[in-house]
């Protein structure tokens, strides 16, 4: 059906009942089944306004919070060991957010022409985004400034809560300038905000980024992948820099099966690890091919998952890189066997025999763009 003939029909409207106001993120207004009324009241103590409120303890109408997703996921060998605690506030007496797909046009176009003129820019960094989501790439850039307090009220109105969930799995998993294993998602009655778990202080963390992406820089020209003329020839020769650099971090791999979180497990977790302390586990080497594959031009992701086979198998990362039109995996960790370079893993389509035993989560990319990857 096109659209002008969808328009053609007249769209069901909602129920006679209290809905979120559209300019007020505090009041709610009475909807009575065809248009807006007058009414409002508070969203919280649902009382109306004009309406004298009755003396209360605050103690009795003070915001609780509860757990979302307490259980993390298991860490992926050498995958950041995300510890995921997500956590909203809301008020006694229970306050959802409305679908705005479910709100009468007259509701909903109102309510997105105030949130998109409320949508927060984000703050400019030095450093690359690799979100596949506006959402994705303007958390990416707090987390990279690490901001306290990241304002993501304008996503939580229109998409719900848990698009920030799905963001930032991503932002996480695809960013090797951010340093964050965890976060908390709060209401704070009308402002809803992510508040990451940074690992290292804003000083620690900028000094880490530089160098990150000074061996970044150092490493494109010494493999030759900033003059290569060819995307598979750039590939080729990042994939055969890293494994050539780094080492394997068996230690880190144990303290991470005996989860523990020390600071030789977070380093691991680093693109810092791999390309400037020579060392880390797979998922510093997928940070590390993302970084290199970006400063050349190259499309990359790291994808998650679990794969059976090999010494360290189990949970796992590796990369996908764009080329001509299709998504084809390369796998450093799983080339560098330590004796001599390998290709085993180089520029594999999903359905290569090798790749049998390996299966990828939904962890690495939000869920609406997971198809996207598929070879």
């Amino acid at each position: 059906m096109s659209y002008q003939q969808s328009r053609a029909h007249s769209p069901r409207l909602p129920p006679a009942g209290w809905m979120p106001d559209p300019s007020e993120t505090d009041l709610e207004r009475y909807w009575d089944g065809s248009r807006w009324t007058a009414r409002t009241r508070n969203r919280f103590t649902r009382i109306e306004t004009g309406v004298v409120a009755p003396t209360y303890d605050r103690a009795d109408t003070s915001l609780r919070s509860y757990s979302l997703s307490a259980a993390p996921p298991k860490p992926r060998r050498g995958r950041r060991a995300l510890v995921l605690l997500t956590v909203i506030a809301v008020a006694v007496g229970g306050y959802s957010y409305v679908n705005r797909a479910e709100v009468a046009p007259a509701v909903s176009e109102v309510a997105s022409a105030v949130a998109d003129a409320t949508k927060p820019n984000g703050v400019d960094v030095d450093y690359p985004t690799f979100g596949s989501t506006e959402l994705v790439t303007y958390l990416e850039r707090g987390m990279i400034a690490q901001q306290s307090h990241i304002d993501v009220t304008h996503w939580a109105r229109v998409n719900g809560t848990d698009s920030l969930t799905d963001a930032m799995s991503e932002a996480m998993t695809q960013n090797p300038y951010i340093y964050s294993a965890a976060y908390t998602v709060f209401d704070h009655g009308g402002t809803v905000t992510v508040e990451p778990d940074y690992p290292y202080d804003r000083d620690e963390g900028d000094r880490r980024r530089a160098a990150t992406m000074h061996a970044v820089a150092s490493g494109v020209a010494q493999s030759g992948a900033s003059s290569a003329t060819s995307d598979e020839e750039k590939v080729r020769l990042i994939h055969d820099y890293i494994v050539n650099v780094g080492t394997y971090d068996y230690a880190a791999f144990d303290e991470i099966n005996a989860q523990q979180s020390t600071v030789r497990v977070q380093e691991s977790q680093e693109a810092y690890g791999l390309l400037v302390n020579g060392t880390s586990v797979c998922n510093g080497y997928a940070q590390a091919f993302n970084a290199m594959a970006a400063a050349v031009g190259l499309t990359s992701v790291e994808v998650t998952g679990s794969d059976s086979a090999g010494a360290t198998g189990g949970n796992h990362a590796w990369n996908k890189v764009l080329i001509d039109g299709e998504w084809l995996l390369v796998d450093t960790t799983w080339d560098d066997s330590g004796d001599e370079l390998s290709h085993d893993y180089l520029l594999l389509r999903d359905d290569a025999p090798i790749l049998a035993s390996r299966t990828h989560d939904s962890d690495w990319v939000v869920d609406a763009n997971m198809g996207n990857f598929a070879s």
